[in-house]
């Protein structure tokens, strides 16, 4: 591995004068004027092969498929290689594919996949190295851009591992972006969640919501609730999207229903639409889910709107609940707590789940623990501050009322404020905040929602979400979706395939199943 990497690291040496004015490079640096007009569609290698099972022969078989399922036509049409592609640089910095993988040359694979009229994308990582120890694009965003582009890239995700201390996300992908430019090459640029959002637009397509995606409902659910909270939907417009993560459609852990819930919500808040299955041996429900044309054309309507939680019902704790604090009560059987020293995780007794955070900062939520994971180690500090392991300068902060969601937010060392910043334990197991009679809770989910967005030519799209373990009937009220609740409607089942018919005012889907949805469009009666 020294040998490997240590051109990166004489790299990251001359990077520390090299970016002392890099600045510069971020103004004006909008990458979305032409590309990513609509949410990009494709496929990635990462949920179902990772590191170990990429490789030239997997590629090309994945390329062929897409084709002959008719993915392609359907709109998926990039063909992505996540972590483990590179290996080393050159002398010059040009940065190496691994011989291992692709015995044929990367330039090559390329080309055969744009032979079955296809686009291609890389990874790459703003850090020193990857999240899988790869060779990295500090200092070295100019010669990668002009690689990428020369070999005809069309898209490149950019991770946040393996940082150096002069580091800034907004400057390092501000780079990446000014290079990619540059090059007069149209390229799809996907950053992660460490950029900020309002400065994320001037430099990429495309910004990561949350945690990384697992097959697995709440998982999903999860991202969906964290778009919501956050307040992204603003950001969302033709050239810049929210990404919600990978679609996990057909890697098996979710059931049909589930993954119909997954693609519809994904649809409904224009995130983009990257399958992360192999495509080779997709079943028939998993075809029927991902190629649905008339769910797909919400995803892709050209007003560009991404849609939100217009109304909820009845709620409940679930495994990735907000952690939020509310008035100390021993009735409550959420605000018992554990702090495990040997894992220096913090455990909700109720649910067996551990406190995580997602980025370092932001809010604090829920998640079934995961041994090791960065996101879920804690430290006390001096001054009964807790700050998370990703990020010595942020601690767990809350303002002094009840109800908010307890956040990420940096560090004081005095003033009024430090006392939003102090948590205990108590030998009843209740974590709390130094603000007298308050506790970490957690913040019930609503088990049915009605998420609903507008769409070209005065049409609205709704989803109806049931997330409770039985059947309901869900009804969304014109008035949910901001329209006048004397209009009347025609109501199609983008699922069913059918026309239900004309309403006013509302409309009922009956027996909704569990963990899944009804998908509508409403057209306005007159058009």
């Amino acid at each position: 591995p020294g040998n490997v990497y240590s051109q990166t690291r004489v790299m990251s040496l001359f990077a520390v004068l090299l970016f002392a004015g890099a600045s510069s490079f971020v103004s004006g640096a909008r990458i979305g004027t032409v590309t990513a007009q609509t949410p990009p569609m494709g496929w990635n290698s990462w949920n179902h092969f990772s590191c170990g099972g990429l490789n030239e022969d997997v590629i090309k078989g994945i390329a062929d498929a897409i084709v002959s399922t008719g993915l392609k036509d359907a709109g998926y049409v990039y063909v992505n290689l996540d972590d483990c592609w590179q290996i080393n640089r050159t002398a010059e910095g040009v940065i190496i594919p691994d011989p291992s993988k692709f015995p044929n040359g990367l330039p090559n694979l390329i080309n055969y996949v744009k032979s079955k009229g296809l686009k291609f994308g890389l990874y790459t990582d703003r850090g020193l190295y990857t999240c899988q120890h790869r060779p990295g694009a500090y200092g070295h965003e100019e010669i990668d851009a002009k690689t990428y582009a020369s070999w005809g890239v069309e898209y490149l995700k950019n991770d946040d591992c393996n940082i150096p201390p002069q580091g800034d996300a907004d400057k390092d992908y501000g780079r990446m972006s000014y290079y990619l430019n540059k090059t007069g090459k149209a390229l799809v640029h996907s950053v992660k969640g460490s950029e900020p959002i309002e400065k994320a637009y001037n430099v990429s397509n495309m910004r990561r919501v949350g945690h990384d995606i697992r097959d697995e409902f709440d998982s999903m659910l999860s991202l969906v609730e964290q778009s919501h909270q956050q307040g992204l939907a603003k950001y969302a417009r033709p050239g810049f999207w929210n990404d919600l993560d990978m679609l996990e459609i057909g890697n098996g852990h979710m059931t049909t229903t589930e993954y119909m819930t997954h693609m519809s919500l994904w649809c409904l808040l224009k995130a983009p639409l990257i399958m992360g299955n192999d495509v080779r041996n997709a079943s028939k429900d998993t075809l029927m889910v991902l190629s649905n044309e008339e769910v797909i054309a919400v995803n892709q309507d050209s007003l560009g709107v991404q849609g939100t939680l217009r109304a909820n019902g009845s709620r409940a704790v679930t495994n990735y609940s907000a952690v939020i604090v509310q008035h100390c009560s021993s009735g409550s059987k959420y605000q018992t707590w554990k702090f495990d020293n040997s894992s220096r995780t913090i455990v909700n007794q109720a649910t067996g789940a551990c406190m995580s955070t997602v980025s370092g900062s932001g809010p604090v939520y829920l998640e079934p623990c995961v041994s090791g994971s960065p996101n879920q180690k804690w430290s006390f500090g001096d001054m009964n501050t807790v700050h998370p392991d990703r990020s010595k300068v942020h601690c767990l902060d809350v303002y002094n009322f009840t109800g908010p969601t307890v956040q990420l937010f940096d560090c004081k060392t005095n003033g009024n404020h430090m006392q939003n910043q102090q948590f205990m334990f108590d030998s009843d197991g209740a974590f709390r905040p130094n603000i007298s009679g308050l506790c970490a809770d957690l913040q019930a989910e609503t088990m049915s929602e009605v998420w609903g967005g507008p769409l070209a030519k005065d049409a609205y799209a709704a989803v109806l979400l049931n997330k409770d373990t039985t059947s309901h009937d869900i009804t969304v009220h014109w008035s949910d979706l901001d329209l006048s609740s004397t209009a009347s409607y025609n109501v199609r089942d983008l699922w069913q395939h059918k026309d239900m018919g004309k309403f006013t005012g509302n409309y009922t889907a009956s027996s909704v199943p569990s963990h899944g949805v009804a998908m509508i469009k409403l057209t306005p009666t007159s058009n």
